[in-house]
């Protein structure tokens, strides 16, 4: 997002009906001339959502449903999104999921944690990234210091060799964000897409007690974190900020062969896509 650019034009926010991601939405409403929220239920089930935050601003809302435990329901996600809109300014990955008690597989067969996590926000990422840098926009990933203790094997990302358990498998998910962010700064060519991965603080949402059981901040907090991400005129390149600061992240995603090989394992785990709709970062060629 260039800072001649303050205001942005379009901001895209996945993961908006509940948590930390409806207080964003709240904020973010007087702020654009367009919002595009995603989740997970029916149009119908969210009317009163979408109402109240038609209430706050005078943007136009839009609401797209996606289930990210399907991927080709995500590049239909994106295509959703391209027919709305000819830029994106700001995309927010915030969507997200507590780890479940025993290891499941997504309906990709991938481990459930770390496609909602972090293979569907990457893919999305990838699917919009004409219409970012159209904008010369900005990534946000909602990632957790929970990744810093992680420990992610690229060639055993859906945890076949690695002993399960659910704070193991969200912090995964989460490295490979904070990762995925680095990597993005690298690779995008001019016109350039900034990014950020952010920790918005411990904050008391139902993940958090599901996954922890244990208090936090109030969610407006964790809000005004993430939105502080998305809307600083700064260029972030690629950083990760521990709530609203700079931090130093965990060191294997500073690691130029970790996130080469990361990226490579991503794009085989969505090799059953389509030529057309795989996450083979073709949008970050140039062409």
């Amino acid at each position: 997002m260039s800072s001649a650019d303050p205001v942005p034009t379009t901001l895209v926010l996945t993961g908006a009906t509940s948590g930390i991601g409806e207080a964003v939405a709240r904020l973010l409403v007087p702020r654009a001339a367009r919002l595009i929220v995603h989740g997970p239920r029916h149009p119908t089930e969210v009317d009163r959502f979408l109402g109240r935050l038609r209430d706050l601003g005078r943007s136009e809302v839009h609401y797209v449903q996606a289930d990210f435990d399907d991927l080709t329901a995500v590049v239909a996600l994106a295509g959703r999104i391209a027919a709305l809109t000819d830029r994106v300014d700001v995309l927010i990955n915030n969507a997200g999921r507590p780890g479940p008690p025993t290891r499941q597989l997504s309906d990709d067969s991938n481990e459930l944690t770390l496609q909602t996590n972090y293979l569907a926000p990457v893919l999305l990422t990838d699917r919009l990234a004409v219409l970012l840098r159209a904008a010369h926009g900005r990534v946000v990933h909602v990632a957790s210091a929970t990744h810093l203790s992680a420990s992610l094997d690229p060639d055993d990302l859906n945890m076949e060799h690695t002993a399960y358990s659910p704070t193991v498998a969200y912090a995964r998910s989460k490295l490979g964000l904070v990762a995925h962010a680095q990597w993005l700064v690298d690779q995008a060519p001019s016109p350039r897409v900034d990014a950020v991965s952010v920790h918005p603080g411990v904050i008391r949402t139902a993940l958090l007690h599901a996954m922890f059981d244990i208090g936090g901040a109030p969610v407006a907090q964790g809000a005004r974190n993430v939105v502080q991400a998305a809307l600083s005129a700064n260029a972030w390149d690629g950083r990760y900020l521990a709530e609203d600061r700079p931090a130093q992240p965990n060191p294997a995603a500073l690691d130029p062969e970790f996130r080469s090989r990361l990226m490579t394992q991503t794009s085989r785990l969505t090799s059953h896509l389509s030529a057309n709709d795989r996450s083979s970062s073709a949008g970050w060629d140039g062409s």
